[in-house]
């Protein structure tokens, strides 16, 4: 199965557990593009996304937008992020929005999906990306509401889901699976150090939808590929 999240490049993640057949890694800045792009030129089921993450806003100026921009169109990521606004663990929410927007930007001009990050800030992620009639993309580890969910399904975004959905007391994140059309879902595993967690997560996503957990897997890796316009 498909790994749409997994930061490979972090000293605390594992390698991927056998089950995976294919993982997206995506970037936090600068600091780290050139690492994302080395972890996968040596496996061609390996894919990189480029992008600046909100709690790392600080720590980047202008001209680092315009390196992402050629970077981009240099070495041919499959995706912008990991990108996006939280709220809570990053209190400038102006920069944030500005770095955001500039990253929609790029995506558009590139035609490429958006890896997102959003905490606490699904109304101004959906305001923004409404803004741009051709946004695509994740919305990673999705924690919104229901009501939030069905106006970014409106607009054609997926949403990723990892271990806090094998919590059985999750309630709402499972309502929302259940509401959400299964073509709409991706499964990951973000910065989780165990690598057998993306099988778990596909058998919760089962449990709710109440398919099979092949269901699951086959339906979710193809929204990865379809997605990522990967093979």
């Amino acid at each position: 199965m498909v790994n749409s999240h997994i930061h490979l490049d972090f000293d605390n993640v594992k390698t991927p557990s056998s089950s995976t057949t294919g993982v997206i890694i995506p970037s936090t800045g600068k600091d780290n593009w050139d690492s994302v792009i080395a972890c996968c030129h040596s496996n061609k089921n390996s894919h990189f996304a480029l992008g600046i993450h909100p709690w790392f806003v600080k720590d980047h100026q202008m001209i680092d937008l315009y390196d992402l921009e050629v970077k981009i169109e240099e070495e041919k990521p499959i995706a912008v992020g990991e990108c996006g606004l939280d709220y809570v663990k990053v209190k400038d929410q102006n920069t944030q929005r500005f770095f955001f927007d500039e990253q929609v930007a790029l995506a558009t001009r590139f035609d490429l999906p958006l890896i997102i990050h959003s905490v606490h800030a699904t109304e101004d992620v959906t305001d923004l990306l409404k803004s741009y009639s051709k946004s695509r993309g994740v919305i990673h580890a999705y924690s919104g509401s229901l009501q939030q969910a069905e106006n970014l399904l409106k607009i054609n975004f997926s949403f990723g889901f990892g271990a806090a959905i094998t919590n059985p007391h999750a309630y709402k994140l499972h309502d929302i699976i259940n509401f959400l059309p299964i073509e709409s879902i991706v499964i990951e595993t973000d910065d989780s150090n165990n690598p057998d967690e993306l099988v778990q997560v596909a058998e919760r996503v089962a449990r709710i939808k109440k398919i099979t957990v092949d269901e699951v897997i086959e339906q979710c890796d193809q929204n990865t590929y379809n997605l990522f316009k990967i093979s």
